[in-house]
C-alpha cells in the first residue's frame, strides 16, 4: 500500500469521527423534567396605584417540550387574559439549572374583551407573535439562581424580561 492511500484511509476515518461527533452533538439534544408555579402581582410604573393585575405563569418542562401560559387575572381575581406558549428547549445544562427554549407557537386569548388589556400581556404577546413572525422562533431562557426541591421553592431569572421571580417547584 502506498502513502497516498495510506493518506486517503486516514481522512476517511478522520471525517467519519467528525461525522459522528457532530450527529451526537445535533441529536443529543436537552433534556428536562421540570414544572414551575410563579406568581407575580403587575404594577403600573406610570401610575401610583396598587397592583391592578396578577399573573401566575406555568412552566412545563419535559424531556426537550417547553409549554408556557401566562394567565392574567384582575384584582378580584376574574381571569382577564391568557397567553399560552409552546416549542422546544433547544440548550442548556440541567445540571446547571438553565434552559433555554425556540417557542414556535403562540395563543392568545381574552376573556373580559371590555376590559382595559393588561400592558404585560400586550407588551408579551407583541414582542413574541413579532420574533416569530421576524425570527421564526421567540427565545426565552429560564435560570434557576436557587433551587430547593425539599422546601418546593426556586428562585427564578428570566430572559428576554430580565425579571426575577420567586416559583413553586410542581412535583
Amino acid at each position: 500500500m502506498n502513502k497516498s492511500h495510506f493518506r486517503m484511509i486516514n481522512l476517511f476515518v478522520l471525517l467519519l469521527l467528525v461525522a459522528v461527533l457532530v450527529s451526537n452533538k445535533l441529536g443529543a439534544g436537552m433534556s428536562a423534567d421540570l414544572t414551575l408555579n410563579c406568581r407575580n402581582e403587575l404594577y403600573d410604573r406610570t401610575a401610583n396605584e396598587d397592583a391592578k393585575h396578577y399573573l401566575i405563569a406555568d412552566f412545563v418542562l419535559k424531556d426537550d417540550q417547553a409549554s408556557i401560559s401566562y394567565r392574567y387575572f384582575d384584582r378580584d381575581g376574574d381571569a382577564n387574559s391568557l397567553i399560552s406558549m409552546s416549542g422546544r428547549i433547544i440548550d442548556g445544562s440541567a445540571k446547571d439549572n438553565i434552559f433555554e427554549m425556540a417557542i414556535d407557537e403562540v395563543k392568545t386569548e381574552y376573556y373580559q374583551p371590555e376590559a382595559e388589556p393588561v400592558p404585560h400581556m400586550q407588551y408579551l404577546n407583541s414582542f413574541a407573535k413579532s420574533n416569530l413572525a421576524n425570527v421564526g422562533a421567540h427565545n426565552l431562557t429560564l435560570r434557576l439562581l436557587e433551587r430547593h426541591d425539599d422546601e418546593g421553592y426556586a428562585a427564578v431569572f428570566f430572559q428576554p424580561s430580565n425579571a426575577v421571580c420567586g416559583c413553586r417547584i410542581v412535583d
